[in-house]
Order: structure tokens, then sequence, then C-alpha cells
């Protein structure tokens, strides 16, 4: 299997980056996880020999801008891939700081190819979807300034969208997050719970840590993850935290994972 990073915050020319994410996932399926912000991960894709019109399914990890701005882009030069997200991805959702609103949802899609998921959901053999993330673990500090509408106004986000895609293979679970916004120790302790007796051998993703480095980093090792390609939303303090204790590797526009 062969994972591609169309897009991500950094990038060597001439390749381009955007705060946003959107994997190409080559296996028993080809996926493409996430979209980025807008088009660029297609001109991205071009550039990497990466041919979006063989994609078989499109999952959206939840319902930010820079994971699924890039979709109705998608859609239009694939006209026949299922999309699947999370029940709930186009409500609206908006980031508060400092009195200031701003907008980080996107548009809702009517299109028949949308299929929302609410429930774990088998897509092909080893390749599983999870949403719902309940566990012991504290949510990420940044998620304190991010909320969704409600018939009561705007309350604090509750990312009860948020998908992970587990492929089961030769060399364990490979773990693939947008976000994790519901906190990567929990995603990867309901993981553990559906595949008690398989190790996590590869995690891929944005870990949206930043000031809780220290305490993700001293409850990850538990999980003895083999490794972890991260960059989005994971500060570079968050990088050189958990690399204390974790194999962590870059993720940037461009990279290329080999998993068994």
């Amino acid at each position: 299997m062969k994972i591609t990073c169309l897009v991500e915050d950094r990038a060597r020319p001439p390749l381009r980056a955007e705060h946003g994410l959107s994997l190409h996932i080559e296996g028993d399926v080809n996926i493409l996880f996430d979209t980025g912000q807008s088009g660029l991960f297609m001109e991205n894709a071009e550039l990497l020999g990466v041919d979006l019109g063989d994609v078989d399914l499109a999952i959206l990890s939840h319902g930010h801008y820079d994971h699924g701005g890039g979709l109705t882009h998608f859609m239009e030069i694939n006209e026949n891939t299922e999309v699947l997200t999370g029940e709930g991805a186009f409500r609206g959702r908006w980031a508060v700081e400092d009195g200031a609103e701003r907008f980080i949802g996107i548009e809702e899609i009517t299109d028949p190819r949308i299929r929302l998921i609410d429930e774990d959901t088998v897509i092909h053999e080893g390749y599983t979807i999870l949403k719902g993330f309940s566990g012991p673990f504290r949510r990420p500090l940044g998620n304190r300034t991010l909320f969704m509408e409600s018939a009561q106004g705007l309350v604090p986000d509750t990312f009860d969208d948020e998908l992970v895609l587990v492929i089961d293979g030769q060399g364990g679970l490979t773990v693939v997050t947008g976000c994790s916004h519901n906190g990567i120790l929990n995603i990867l302790g309901t993981v553990r719970d559906h595949f008690p007796d398989r190790e996590i051998g590869t995690v891929v993703g944005g870990l949206h840590i930043s000031g809780d480095a220290l305490y993700v980093a001293s409850e990850i090792q538990e999980f003895e993850v083999g490794k972890i390609y991260t960059g989005h939303c994971t500060s570079e303090e968050a990088f050189k935290v958990l690399g204390r204790s974790c194999n962590v590797n870059v993720l940037r526009t461009g990279t290329v994972i080999e998993v068994d």
C-alpha cells in the first residue's frame, strides 16, 4: 500500500502547500482522504503522477474547510465516486478568538454521491471507518476556540462527525486521521478496542497538538505505535516533544509512505 500526501502545510517546489490535508491511498481500494481547502491537491496530484480519476472512494474526515474545501473540485473531475463523511459534517463551524467569529466549515453539498456515516463502517475487507471516539483522555487544547451552530446558537464543537480510516495489513494497523479533534489518544484507544489483537504499525495525519504536547507524549507510549507521520495542525514544538518518545516523521506535500 502506498500513501501519497497531496496537500500539507509544507512543500518543496514545484509542489505547493496550503493549510490543510489531502492524502491519496493506493491499495486494494484507491481512496482520496480529505481534499485540503482548494483545488491545489489536484495540481499536486498531477505533478506526482497520481490519477484522481482512478479513485474508488473519497472520505471526508470532518467538516472543516482545510479538509473539505476542495471536495467540490474533486466531484467535478470524478463523476462516479461516492463520498463518505460523518453525519453532521455540513453543520456550520466557527472559530471564535478575541470575540471575533470566523467561518471554518464547508458549504453543504447536495449530491446523491454524498453518503453520511453514522456508525463504524467496513468499506472493503481490511478497510474500516471508525466514528465515535469516547475515552478517558483530554481533548486537544486547541478545540477551545472551535464552535458549531445549534438551535441555541454557537456551542462548543463536539466533533461527532469525525471519521478515521483503519487499514489492516501485514505490517499491522495503519490509522489515517484528518485532525484528531477527539484527541489522538482517544482515537488510538478506540482503534485498540476494535482490533485488540492487532498492533498499530503506522499513524498518518494531523494530531491537533500544540500546548498539550507533553501530556500526549507521556500517554501515547502505551499504544506502542510503530511510526507516526504528521505535520498539519501539529506544532513544531509538539513534533519535537513527541520525537523524544515516538518515531515521528515529517508529513509534507509529496511525502510517499510505503506500508506492508
